[in-house]
């Protein structure tokens, strides 16, 4: 009886292992292309981080499109017996300007 059933046993263990080492195959492409987005996010998030660094920290920010263009100090406010502050903040106590 083994005579008869052992060919039989060998078409399905390899057609067995054939399908198993094709769930291997796409399993380990599969880890693969994980990887790989993985990768390309962290590059990604280090480029921004270079550029964040190369940049200096004093400059304000570029205006937005839409928000009204780029940066206006503010009109000078008049009135009320004070005078005007000059450019550069308080004057000293007791010097006129």
């Amino acid at each position: 009886m083994i005579d008869f059933a052992f060919p039989y046993l060998l078409q399905f263990i390899r057609e067995y292992t054939g399908k198993v080492d094709e769930l291997v195959k796409d399993r380990i492409e599969a880890q693969n292309q994980v990887k790989a987005k993985e990768q390309e996010e962290k590059e990604v998030i280090a480029q921004q981080n270079m550029y964040a660094q190369l940049l200096p920290l004093a400059l304000p920010a570029p205006p937005m499109p839409g928000m009204g263009g780029g940066f206006a100090p503010p009109p000078p406010m008049g009135g009320l017996g004070m005078p005007p502050m000059p450019p550069f903040g308080m004057p000293p106590m007791g010097s006129t300007y």
